[in-house]
């Protein structure tokens, strides 16, 4: 079977990254490569751990089936670290409410992990305050209002979906993050997920920034960081601050919540119930949380 790898899956959630988080980890392929860190294209994997995860439903995959994964998501035999991504690798946008609160289906990770039982698995997944994550969610889907009759809203806690996948993949790491930070953590996200040397300059540390950004603003808060040689986190975070306050587009960052029957209350009553959530996901032992 080869060498015990790490494989790191990016899990969503939807409405967060939209896919700019492995165009991210793309553009830095080949510097990866030299790291041992692999970054198939996404075309090579999701329709077959699709099929392979439907056909074996959790059981782990035979000897064979697992070394023809490896064999398309491996370009040599030096890779310590594969990383794959797919926002509809827990549910397509339609499944993600439930009677049971946010993505019923979360311990179904054990499928995915199941195909490549070999080896080490972890998951990484950004989070969403839900008064903004449930009309961009319903959109995705082309649902609406009435689709989430059934639902409790009280109950779309994102420290439910972690538990249940903890539960379902035993040893497996879990790194989770808020979209609302991502501006200022988008470099320590791309750094985490895919276990790049620290001191390893990466490209895309700003694409995230480049959507709520205007570009004269984001050149010079580029300039500012490089002339003055600001390495802290902490420093670079203030800038990204001060720059974005000076420099946003505010079509991008003010998030317009119009769902029908929704008032401002029941946005305050989200956001408060995610901000408890946050707290209770902090103390899991077993989540790292980045954080700004």
């Amino acid at each position: 079977m080869g060498r015990r790898m790490e494989i790191i899956f990016h899990i969503g959630a939807h409405c967060t990254d939209d896919g700019l988080l492995i165009r991210s980890i793309l553009k830095n392929r080949a510097k990866l490569a030299e790291e041992g860190i692999g970054v198939p294209g996404p075309s090579r994997y999701r329709q077959l751990l699709g099929e392979v995860s439907t056909e074996f439903r959790g059981e782990p995959v035979d000897d064979l089936t697992e070394q023809e994964i490896i064999d398309a998501i491996r370009d040599d035999e030096t890779a310590d670290r594969i990383i794959l991504s797919n926002d509809n690798f827990l549910c397509r946008p339609d499944r993600v409410f439930g009677p049971r609160g946010l993505y019923p289906k979360a311990e179904k990770t054990a499928w995915l992990r199941q195909c490549l039982p070999s080896h080490r698995v972890g998951f990484a997944l950004g989070l969403r305050n839900p008064a903004s994550f449930v009309p961009e969610v319903l959109e995705l889907a082309g649902q609406g209002e009435d689709d989430l009759d059934n639902v409790v809203l009280t109950d779309l806690l994102w420290s439910e979906v972690l538990s249940d996948i903890i539960v379902a993949n035993p040893g497996a790491s879990l790194t989770v993050w808020c979209h609302e930070d991502t501006p200022f953590i988008w470099s320590e996200v791309i750094r985490e997920v895919t276990g790049h040397d620290p001191f390893t300059q990466m490209q895309g540390e700003f694409d995230m920034l480049d959507r709520i950004m205007t570009s004269e603003g984001l050149t010079r808060l580029v300039e500012f960081l490089e002339t003055r040689q600001v390495t802290s986190q902490s420093k670079r975070r203030k800038a990204v601050s001060a720059f974005l306050e000076a420099h946003a587009i505010e079509d991008a960052v003010e998030t317009e919540v119009d769902l029908p029957g929704w008032s401002e209350a029941t946005i305050e009553m989200l956001t408060e119930i995610y901000e408890e959530d946050l707290e209770r996901i902090a103390r899991m032992p077993e989540v790292t949380l980045i954080t700004p």
